[in-house]
């Protein structure tokens, strides 16, 4: 028959290795908090610009005063177009945030590449000729120029690829907005670490003490059956110990 798990005895085997719970707490919990105040110090605002753009392959024929009648007559949402489209902002998506159109930007502005900021590409499931672009920057007008650039530097760069002009903004460039500051889980991941810690100490405490401290340890480590045991006098004890 197995040996039931008797809550009491670990709560009492805490309460006597109380001080090394307590410690090991203070010792994780002080580092998180230092860790946090690390993270509130060093926290740098930063704001988002997006935009939103159409892959059109038609773009050119349509605005083109000089184009043919026959090319005039060229249906943008015909099935052939509209799949045309959704291939190529499927396959070269990833070019709004390359490496190329970065450089593009940066020459443009001015800037070093490093201060465009990071750019995000998401196409939409519905309408999959329709490409989501938003840049992220520590500054707000540079947020904003290089989201207003950006269409532009991607339409040179599929044209170089893909020999077609077919990017158009169907959103412009929102205004930028802060990113609201994430709740920092620092201090609470720290608590949890301590408590797992303090546990794995204790226990492997309790497996090194072999020690008899109550009356069902004499059975439990002897196998023997306990008849009584003789309670301490203290009163006695704290005598013999003033007369020596």
């Amino acid at each position: 028959m197995e040996k039931s798990i008797n809550l009491r005895e670990y709560v009492d085997m805490f309460k006597r290795r109380k001080l090394i719970v307590i410690f090991t707490m203070i010792v994780c919990l002080s580092l998180g908090a230092y860790k946090t105040y690390k993270n509130y110090i060093s926290y740098v605002p930063t704001y988002s610009s997006s935009i939103t753009v159409r892959i059109n392959t038609s773009k050119k024929t349509k605005n083109d005063k000089t184009s043919s009648k026959k090319d005039e007559q060229v249906d943008q949402y015909s099935t052939y177009n509209i799949a045309q489209n959704q291939s190529i902002a499927t396959s070269y998506k990833s070019l709004a945030s390359s490496t190329n159109v970065t450089n593009i930007i940066a020459s443009t502005l001015k800037l070093s590449p490093s201060d465009i900021g990071s750019v995000s590409v998401s196409q939409r499931e519905e309408l999959a000729e329709f490409i989501d672009i938003s840049v992220v920057n520590t500054n707000a007008e540079i947020a904003k120029r290089v989201a207003e650039i950006l269409p532009e530097a991607f339409n040179e760069e599929l044209i170089r690829l893909v020999g077609s002009d077919c990017v158009e903004v169907v959103y412009e460039a929102s205004e930028p907005t802060l990113i609201g500051r994430s709740n920092d889980t620092t201090l609470l991941r720290y608590a949890v670490i301590g408590l797992v810690i303090s546990i794995f100490l204790v226990l492997l405490r309790e497996c090194l003490d072999t020690k008899i401290v109550t009356p069902d340890d004499v059975n439990k480590y002897w196998n023997y059956q306990l008849i009584g045991t003789v309670p301490l006098d203290k009163e006695s004890f704290k005598g013999k110990k003033r007369n020596k």
